[in-house]
């Protein structure tokens, strides 16, 4: 299987080198000098580049996750062929919306981008799950790092759609603004859910008891380590294990949390008494 995940992580980043190689190839070079035909070829190349930065970024979080799993299923394999098929379709949207860029073509762009974007995210969640055995805990968890940021991720794109309708040389914008935005989400929401999954399970459970404003102080203060650990790496060969454990402190420092195990443990502690006098 580890032959199989090599084998398929080389075929996939052959195919996004020749998507990006193909929508090179489409641009509409000028085939008179005049200033219509050149400004038509610089605004081939603009779109050309909100291409570039949408497949880029589904390179770079296919290459990440690839990079986590341990190995391939038959099920992920078949997601990943339908994953790659509709990501082979960009450069096709791509030459359209160059062609004629009206709502039709827009919008059409825009659904294809919120597809490939759909699978690559049914593919990160397969995969992740491979390398946790409580399969359960795992969705949880998942839920709780990607589950804002997708869904306002999946929000954006809706309402650019709507954009595009109207204003569709507007929506052109924002598609190249939008993989931006998920790079740099994504790119810390995968770091956040390695790490809160590398913490015990009573801790990434007290992790999922968090209400959200102390869900979002326990990120900004992980993050907060996180970076002091990321600057030992070639230092510090036992900074993951730090890492975590000072994670689990964290947890455990919130008082929400603190206030959860006391009385836990005085239940504990009163059921166990109950226990002994009945004996």
């Amino acid at each position: 299987m580890n032959k199989l995940k090599e084998r398929l992580d080389a075929f996939s980043d052959a195919v996004i080198a020749i998507v990006i190689t193909i929508m090179v190839l489409e641009l509409p070079l000028p085939e008179h000098d005049s200033w219509t035909e050149y400004l038509q070829f610089g605004k081939g190349i603009g779109i050309f580049f909100i291409s570039f930065v949408f497949v880029a970024n589904v390179w770079y979080q296919h290459s990440m996750l690839y990079n986590a799993a341990e190995t391939i299923t038959e099920r992920i394999f078949i997601w990943e062929f339908i994953f790659m098929a509709f990501l082979c379709l960009v450069p096709i949207f791509t030459k359209l919306m160059t062609s004629d860029t009206n709502r039709h073509t827009v919008m059409a762009y825009g659904i294809l981008t919120m597809i490939v974007s759909l699978l690559l995210m049914i593919v990160t969640n397969l995969v992740l799950r491979q390398k946790y055995k409580d399969k359960a805990q795992m969705r949880k968890v998942f839920r709780l790092v990607y589950g804002s940021h997708n869904n306002y991720q999946g929000a954006a794109g809706v309402a650019v759609l709507v954009l595009a309708y109207f204003q569709p040389e507007w929506a052109v914008y924002w598609y190249l603004a939008l993989p931006v935005i998920s790079f740099v989400f994504n790119r810390q929401d995968y770091a956040d859910f390695e790490q809160v999954t590398s913490l015990s399970n009573e801790a990434q459970q007290d992790v999922l008891a968090l209400s959200s404003h102390d869900l979002r102080e326990f990120r900004k203060k992980q993050r907060e380590i996180s970076q002091k650990y990321a600057q030992q790496r070639h230092e510090n060969p036992n900074w993951r294990q730090e890492l975590a454990a000072e994670l689990g402190e964290l947890v455990k420092a919130n008082p929400e949390i603190a206030q959860q195990n006391q009385t836990h443990h005085r239940d504990h502690q009163q059921e166990r008494g109950r226990h002994q006098s009945h004996h």
